[in-house]
């Protein structure tokens, strides 16, 4: 396994990530109604979380020598509520499963600080799933 491999595994979650702070966005904008006013303050707050993550990926593609490759799904999210949320569970579920991968060839590579972000943020993703299973109801 080389860095190159890890490199391509960072850039295909940073467009995850890109492509989930753009839908986060619009969103958390569509959202009406008081009975989902929880669903867009999660989907605002999570916005910026989710560009965290973007900017670390970033700069750890940069630092591993590669470049940074921005082709996110802009794919428009669905305006009901309840999908939304089951879009976006079984999407934070991959990014789980993504990052507990790239934690894997992180630490083959012998980057273990890059490991254990990695393996953070899998648990960040799965926080954000098991808070929209909640507002799912």
């Amino acid at each position: 396994m080389t860095n190159h491999e890890l490199i391509s595994g960072l850039n295909n979650q940073l467009n995850r990530e890109v492509a989930t702070f753009l839908r986060y966005m619009l969103q958390a904008a569509s959202i009406k109604g008081a009975q989902w006013q929880n669903v867009r303050e999660m989907y605002q707050a999570e916005v910026t979380d989710e560009v965290g993550h973007a900017q670390y990926l970033a700069d750890q593609i940069t630092m591993l020598g590669g470049v940074p490759a921005l082709r996110p799904d802009l794919s428009p999210p669905p305006a009901d509520v309840r999908e939304m949320l089951n879009n976006d569970m079984r999407e934070e579920e991959a990014d789980v499963r993504n990052y507990t991968k790239l934690a894997a060839l992180a630490e083959q590579e012998g980057h273990f600080a890059l490991k254990m972000k990695m393996e953070e943020q899998a648990a960040d993703e799965d926080s954000h799933r098991q808070e929209m299973q909640r507002l799912s109801g």
